[in-house]
């Protein structure tokens, strides 16, 4: 996505759907009128929200003048999507913990990625010169994708009390910790590559030009040349 689109696009507000179903999972889990089904329909729900938000916005970006086909957007919603995915986690277990007290374990596990998360953004926060080294790009991969997969599978492993909580809390852990040193990998990469460009810039701002050397019509032929 362009940073020119408006916050308001349909992609972001996709991605802004997720606050409030995060919400309104915890009403549909706690509620009398509610229940585990219907918490596991709005999980769906979010799912969906969180598929196709991308999509979206590569479609816009493909059909945008100039904007070359099949480039991943990277305008707001490359760090409001990730933002959303949070907050919606987040409100999730704290309402599962309201409810039914599962293991802190277990919940750590789930939230691996944002608890190591955490400190690490704390840090690229209050580090000016990390901040304009880095410039990160918030952009989700692949692997990113699968650990709010997994998460949300875990998620609802844990709201029914399945047998295979401890699994799919371990399989989030690995996922989420992946995506993070990809994340960081990512953020390394890209900032070496700025360093070279802008290294790149300082030379050729201060390279003197060389004149071309043009030959003397009046130059007589070397004497090493035997004439004939």
């Amino acid at each position: 996505m362009s940073t020119a689109d408006p916050f308001f696009s349909k992609a972001n507000l996709l991605s802004l759907s997720r606050v409030p179903l995060g919400f309104l999972f915890a009403a549909a889990l706690v509620t009398p009128w509610g229940g585990p089904w219907l918490a596991l329909a709005v999980l769906a729900l979010a799912g969906v929200t969180d598929a196709l938000d991308g999509r979206v916005a590569r479609r816009a970006q493909a059909g945008r003048k100039g904007s070359p086909r099949g480039e991943s957007p990277a305008g707001t919603g490359s760090w409001l999507d990730p933002i959303c995915d949070k907050v919606f986690v987040a409100t999730v277990l704290g309402a599962i913990w309201f409810h039914s007290r599962p293991s802190l374990t277990l919940l750590g596990l789930i939230l691996a990625r944002e608890l190591a998360q955490l400190p690490l953004s704390i840090v690229y926060l209050v580090v000016p010169s990390l901040r304009l080294w880095l410039r990160y790009d918030f952009r989700a991969s692949l692997v990113g994708k699968a650990a709010t997969v997994s998460q949300f599978v875990a998620i609802a492993a844990l709201m029914f009390g399945s047998p295979a909580t401890p699994l799919a809390a371990g399989n989030a852990c690995i996922f989420g910790l992946l995506a993070l040193v990809g994340y960081i990998e990512r953020g390394i990469r890209l900032g070496r590559g700025r360093q070279r460009e802008a290294a790149a810039q300082v030379v050729g701002k201060y390279r003197l030009p060389v004149a071309p050397v043009v030959p003397d019509a009046d130059a007589r032929p070397s004497s090493s040349v035997r004439r004939p």
